[in-house]
């Protein structure tokens, strides 16, 4: 089975959107078809956009619903909870936090919208795929 680390763009969107996508790579998660690395800062990261208040009003969001994600996300993953600093990416040092949790949990993947590290392509053989190129090659 895939590992993989989802970055929050792709995590956010298929958890609200239930559609496209990153919603088949949630759905793949959910369905035990792929083994999910998270880490604290993609954790509260999710956190923090679920409780934008445009998110929660567009989506009809509660917060008895975050928090059961956030719990879900803990509970059905490899929580990675100190991974190791990076420099990787010099524009976004924030994405080095991913990277991290990847390394640090034996990813085979990370899937991301995030420019920074789709320029990356791979980092120490882990492949960095956009939903689409993921759902494609391994779905």
């Amino acid at each position: 089975m895939h590992r993989v680390v989802i970055d929050t763009n792709v995590l956010v969107g298929g958890i609200i959107q239930k559609k496209g996508f990153p919603y088949r790579v949630v759905k793949a998660w959910e369905d035990d078809k792929l083994v999910l690395i998270t880490s604290k800062f993609l954790i509260n990261e999710v956190s923090k956009v679920l409780h934008y208040e445009k998110i929660q009003v567009r989506y009809n969001l509660k917060d008895e619903e975050i928090k059961q994600v956030l719990l879900n996300l803990m509970r059905y993953s490899i929580f990675i909870d100190d991974p190791p600093k990076l420099n990787v990416i010099k524009d976004d040092p924030a994405d080095n936090n991913i990277l991290a949790a990847a390394i640090e949990g034996k990813a085979d993947y990370i899937i991301s919208g995030d420019s920074h590290l789709l320029n990356l392509e791979s980092y120490k053989g882990i492949r960095i795929l956009t939903p689409k190129e993921f759902c494609e090659m391994a779905l």
